[in-house]
């Protein structure tokens, strides 16, 4: 047990190992998470100066609120399609603006996609931000951040060559199909993925280290996305052995990543955004209004994979 998480048993997916973590005391708060339900309608927001790549606004129609984690790719009839920088919250017949960067280079038309995408690689989650000394927390770069996420994408693309699509959502949904080693982890994650009772987080490792952790206080939200997010990782794996963490390093992370010194980013009449970490480990939470955790991810910046983001 580390600041009051418990660590389970881990499974190995492929090359990934999946670490069952279980923390009491969580937000009671209902709401659902991705995939997306009818309930949700997604514009281009327009301010008086036009729509913006980095601002789109989403509008919650339905009777149940709806949280949205980071990275997650939505289409729909957006002139671009896009990923959530941050986990949104998007309370029953409200709308927010929500801040999105673009996974979809060379378009701004109209024009009709998935709107649920699922979620982006992991790199392309972590491309454009920075850590400031100064908050103790990492910080979104908005002079560069678009860029590189646009190289991350890129990189995606040129995976198995010339595309007719510059889009995040169909190279992921092309290479699903195609290349063989995704294949193999994707068939994996769906038939192997067990949970605990209790388990309302995970901690997933790769060649022996921490990549992300993250928790959801409605334990049913967790099955729902932690098996996108697993499908999501095969993106950037490019080594297929299998190298197991020791839970030695697992409690380092969970103990280091912060998760009692959180400090606020913003606030809302529904939730407010805290971070928390160090200039190795990026930790960002969903708090409801009575500063209780709906969500939260760690994500650990010094692994090998995410360096060059």
């Amino acid at each position: 047990m580390t600041n009051d998480i418990k660590i389970g048993k881990p499974q190995q997916i492929g090359p990934l190992e999946v670490w069952p973590l279980m923390w009491d005391g969580l937000s009671m708060a209902p709401y659902k998470t991705p995939p997306f339900s009818n309930g949700l309608k997604f514009e281009e927001y327009d301010d008086g100066n036009g729509p913006r790549v980095s601002c789109i606004e989403v509008q919650n129609l339905g009777d149940e609120a709806f949280l949205i984690p980071s990275g997650w790719i939505v289409g729909a009839e957006l002139l671009q399609v896009r990923s959530f920088n941050n986990a949104e919250f998007i309370p029953a017949g409200q709308a927010v603006l929500a801040d999105v960067s673009c996974v979809e280079k060379g378009r701004w038309s109209s024009g009709v996609n998935r709107a649920d995408g699922g979620r982006a690689p992991i790199s392309v989650i972590a491309a454009g931000w920075d850590f400031d000394g100064t908050s103790g927390s990492w910080r979104l770069n908005r002079e560069n951040r678009q860029s590189r996420v646009w190289s991350q994408v890129s990189r995606q693309e040129s995976r198995s060559g010339t595309r007719n699509t510059n889009s995040l959502e169909q190279i992921m949904r092309e290479d699903a199909s195609t290349d063989l080693n995704l294949s193999r982890i994707q068939s994996e994650v769906s038939s192997r993925v067990r949970f605990q009772d209790g388990q309302n987080g995970a901690l997933v490792s790769y060649e022996g280290e921490p990549v992300v952790m993250e928790f959801f206080s409605n334990a049913g939200s967790l099955q729902a996305v932690l098996k996108e997010t697993l499908n999501s990782l095969a993106f950037d794996v490019d080594q297929f052995g299998f190298r197991p963490m020791a839970k030695s390093h697992a409690e380092a992370f969970v103990r280091e990543s912060g998760t009692e010194s959180l400090h606020m980013l913003s606030e809302d009449d529904w939730a407010i955004l805290m971070a928390g970490g160090n200039p190795q480990i990026d930790t960002k939470a969903t708090l409801d209004t009575q500063e209780r955790i709906m969500h939260l991810t760690a994500i650990n910046r010094s692994h090998r994979i995410l360096m060059e983001v």
